[in-house]
């Protein structure tokens, strides 16, 4: 699998930016990467907390990147 997002997170404010190959992104808070860090292997409730910050970036997720999210901040 190859690496489609790019995925940032802030060690002092522990906010995490998810950023497509288009540009778009989604800004999670901490509470949000930790509940993607207790999905991890369940794709419909990762896209399910990042569509709680922004549901038409959610939307376009595929699985692939949807594995990535929760394989990187697992």
């Amino acid at each position: 699998m190859s690496a489609t997002l790019q995925i940032e997170r802030c060690p002092e404010t522990g906010i995490c930016s998810i950023i497509r190959a288009d540009n778009t992104k989604v800004d999670l808070m901490p509470d949000e990467v930790a509940a993607i860090a207790a999905a991890a292997g369940k794709s419909d409730d990762v896209r399910a907390i990042v569509s709680g910050s922004d549901e038409s970036f959610a939307a376009k997720l595929s699985s692939a990147e949807l594995a990535q999210i929760a394989q990187q901040l697992a």
